[in-house]
């Protein structure tokens, strides 16, 4: 992937904050930052296809949307379950 040098302005404290967690995560910040900025553009991208969904479906049943709740759950467990695991090796 291509990559794009820039020159960004952020407040002090939020540097410092996510700069620790740069830091706790073992990468440089500008990859920690790039990871953040790209799962943030996956959200909104599929908050984006979910309401196009909706607007040519109708609106997701509460069964549906308790489903997609348990699957996010199973799949933030299993994200702290190996990140635990990476956490182990460090």
């Amino acid at each position: 992937m291509a990559t794009k040098k820039v020159t960004i302005t952020i407040p002090e404290e939020t540097h410092s904050k996510a700069s620790a967690l740069a830091k706790k995560a073992g990468l440089p910040f500008s990859t920690w930052l790039a990871q953040t900025a790209e799962h943030e553009v996956r959200v909104q991208e599929g908050l984006e296809a979910m309401g196009e969904w909706e607007g040519e479906n109708g609106a997701f049943t509460d069964a549906e949307v308790a489903w997609a709740e348990s699957q996010l759950a199973d799949a933030d467990a299993a994200t702290q379950k190996n990140k635990g695991r990476s956490d182990e090796v460090a």
